[in-house]
């Protein structure tokens, strides 16, 4: 089961959400954040699209939407800013949905991590590589390009030279979870919280994430993620016993305190976390069941 499917079942578990159209405003100095409308993953609803720049000129960081009236509200948005880059934080279907359209309304080039780029090889065309530590200009804003994967292989932010205010995609969130799912080379808990841990080094201002509200304090919030992940982890290796046993019975230990609705992502986070347990030489698999070491 992809990413994708796990949220449409996580979307029929929790019923339709009713979602409403967000203003464009103001997410740091020089960048904007017009939320769109995405089938993403509840409770989030929408997903925030970055303009980075001025009146002559933005980046636009995840055009999101799959829906032309998002698609024509994004647009409609822009002038009389000239966009002269996509950007895309990585390759799922909520954070690309409009950049094949937005590219063929402005001319302007997609740009992605090469692993990005071969995710979405047949979906968007990605015409302009993006490498870790180059640096992005538009309307006197410059962005500074960091790989930070686990979430996806090709996951990259775009931090802001001047004021530290970085744009995390689904590095952190600022209304619902994070899932690392194992599946199809996709998430690797491990890289993950590297990637956590590198931004947090290097130091950041506030998160700009895709999903929910600004974080002010971005390292208090990377910290919170960071303690959040090794308590799972702790609670996972807890679980195990000499005897191998399935997943259902591992989260129904592990992850008894989140709800039933969410139990496919549980589940993926789960095997993310058993995964990196079996790495560090703390577990390991037998068959479909897994076991401490």
């Amino acid at each position: 089961m992809g990413i994708e499917q796990i949220y449409e079942e996580i979307r029929d578990r929790v019923g339709a959400q009713a979602a409403v159209s967000a203003p464009r405003t103001t997410a740091a100095p020089g960048i904007d954040v017009l939320p769109l409308r995405t089938p993403t993953l509840p409770p989030a609803t929408h997903t925030g699209c970055y303009l980075a720049g001025d009146a002559r000129e933005v980046i636009a960081i995840d055009p999101a939407s799959p829906w032309p009236d998002e698609q024509d509200r994004l647009t409609a948005a822009l002038p009389p800013a000239r966009v002269v880059l996509i950007a895309l934080t990585h390759h799922h279907g909520d954070h690309v949905g409009a950049a094949t359209e937005l590219a063929r309304r402005t001319g302007a080039p997609i740009a992605a991590h090469p692993a990005t780029a071969a995710r979405l090889a047949g979906r968007v065309a990605v015409t302009r590589p993006l490498l870790d530590g180059e640096v992005l200009e538009a309307g006197g804003v410059r962005l500074r390009v960091l790989h930070t994967p686990g979430h996806a292989p090709g996951h990259l932010v775009f931090r802001d030279e001047a004021t530290g205010a970085t744009v995390a995609g689904d590095l952190v969130a600022g209304l619902g979870t994070i899932l690392i799912d194992p599946g199809a080379g996709e998430g690797h808990m491990a890289t993950y919280l590297a990637s956590l841990e590198r931004l947090l080094a290097l130091g950041t201002g506030a998160l700009l994430p895709a999903h929910g509200p600004i974080i002010a304090d971005g390292p208090a919030k990377l910290r919170e993620y960071l303690a959040h992940r090794r308590m799972r982890e702790e609670r996972v290796a807890a679980a195990l016993t000499s005897t191998p046993t399935s997943l259902e019975a591992l989260c129904a230990i592990a992850y008894a305190d989140t709800p039933p609705m969410l139990a496919p992502i549980a589940t993926r986070s789960l095997l993310a976390h058993l995964i990196k347990l079996a790495e560090d030489g703390r577990a390991r698999a037998v068959q479909d069941r897994w076991q401490r070491t």
